[in-house]
């Protein structure tokens, strides 16, 4: 009927057969009409006391057991039968939890006369499931019974009992559409956060939205689960080793957005690693910037000429910040001889050279910024792809390990 797992008891409705030979019950038929076998109330004959060793029964051990009759027949077999709901301990392993097998085992003997006494022997070699009830979430799989003859510390007289060990296996494909196959699931949207652009910024809202639903997964498994110590699921196992990968995941994206930042404040990144991750493992991962390959190749950008008062000996050229020159005007030339006139023109001219200066100079600044961020936003794209990686192939072998643990039991 039910097996609580965390409370160990299986709850089974049976139908129990006692039979046994009562010398005293022995009748000439031909001397009672032809009746050869009679109903009698339970009290009204002598019962062997068989009960459940293991039993787990808060009111009655074997409810309605003395509401029925006992038939006796004439050469002094007695038959009780009577159906019974049963409680009794089983422990259960959740090992393999939910491609698990458990084993039960109902004890039956009498509790205060031995073997001398009363002894007591099983019918078949397992119980008749002609009228089993089939179960929503347990296969039974058989039910053998065994006699044993065991010896107890209080007395030196044998005690046989009968045991039927009630094998179950868990119907799976419940638990594998609702808890395993939405944490598999969950554990693939964890990988979007690593393809979302650092721009967007919920990249580590994601990580944390994974995270805590693979907390309410978790929770929901230990909640049906035996509080044991001796043994813990694998597929709890499996939880919490997808919630270390996601919060690894998590620190993986603030590290990227980290890098991603860092060039804001124009430090430049070091060569070496620019060597290493951009030019080598950038090539690796499939993930080179057009943009930065272009720049590379062209030196940052082509000069720019301008003409001032239709000269084009005064160029103003876009140079590497770093490889500035300032423009020298000396007293042989004739730019000398215009500037120390006081011309309105030549002032104005003067203006304006300062001006494109200012301009130039600005310029190049803000490439110079430029290129820096996207040489630090590179770096936080190629560790980003190789983090992603990292992420893909210690998920499938996770995976792979612990579903094939699993489903090895089965």
């Amino acid at each position: 009927m039910d097996l609580n797992e965390r409370e160990q008891v299986i709850s089974i409705n049976v139908w129990l057969r006692l039979s046994w030979n009562d010398c005293r019950m022995q009748w000439n038929v031909s001397d009672y009409e032809d009746i050869d076998h009679f109903s009698v109330p339970y009290d009204a004959v002598w019962m062997p006391d068989i009960t459940v060793y293991d039993s787990a029964s808060d009111e009655v051990m074997m409810p309605g057991k003395e509401d029925y009759k006992a038939t006796i027949y004439y050469d002094g077999t007695v038959f009780y039968n009577f159906p019974t709901v049963l409680k009794s301990i089983c422990r259960v392993d959740v090992t393999y939890f939910p491609f698990d097998t458990q084993k039960c085992s109902l004890k039956f003997g009498s509790w205060s006369h031995n073997g001398l006494e009363i002894d007591v022997i099983n019918a078949y070699d397992e119980a008749d499931l002609s009228y089993y009830v089939e179960h929503n979430e347990w296969k039974l799989t058989g039910m053998p019974s065994v006699r044993h003859v065991l010896y107890y510390a209080c007395c030196p007289e044998p005690y046989p009992d009968i045991t039927f060990y009630i094998n179950i296996r868990r119907k799976s494909q419940f638990y594998v559409m609702t808890v395993l196959f939405p944490c598999i699931l969950t554990s693939v949207v964890a990988m979007l956060s690593f393809i979302l652009p650092a721009e967007s910024g919920e990249k580590v809202s994601l990580g944390i939205t994974v995270l805590l639903s693979l907390a309410v997964f978790l929770l929901l498994v230990s909640e049906s689960m035996p509080a044991s110590s001796d043994s813990f699921p694998y597929i709890g196992m499996y939880f919490a080793v997808s919630m270390v990968l996601v919060s690894l995941s998590c620190t993986m994206t603030v590290i990227v957005l980290m890098f991603h930042s860092r060039g804001c404040s124009g430090r430049k990144i070091p060569s070496w690693a620019k060597r290493i991750f951009i030019e080598k493992i950038g090539r690796l991962v499939c993930s080179r910037s057009e943009k930065y390959v272009l720049n590379k190749e062209q030196d940052l950008e082509t000069p720019v000429e301008m003409a001032v008062n239709g000269n084009s000996n005064n160029k103003v050229r876009s140079e590497k910040p770093t490889e500035q020159t300032p423009n020298f005007v000396t007293n042989h030339s004739t730019m000398d001889m215009y500037l120390r006139t006081k011309d309105p023109l030549v002032k104005l001219m003067r203006t304006q050279s300062i001006i494109l200066e200012r301009v130039e100079t600005s310029l190049n600044k803000n490439n110079s910024v430029n290129n820096v961020e996207d040489e630090w936003h590179q770096l936080a794209r190629v560790l980003d792809r190789v983090f992603l990686f990292l992420y893909v192939v210690i998920s499938v072998i996770t995976s792979c390990v612990f579903l094939g643990i699993m489903a090895s039991n089965s």
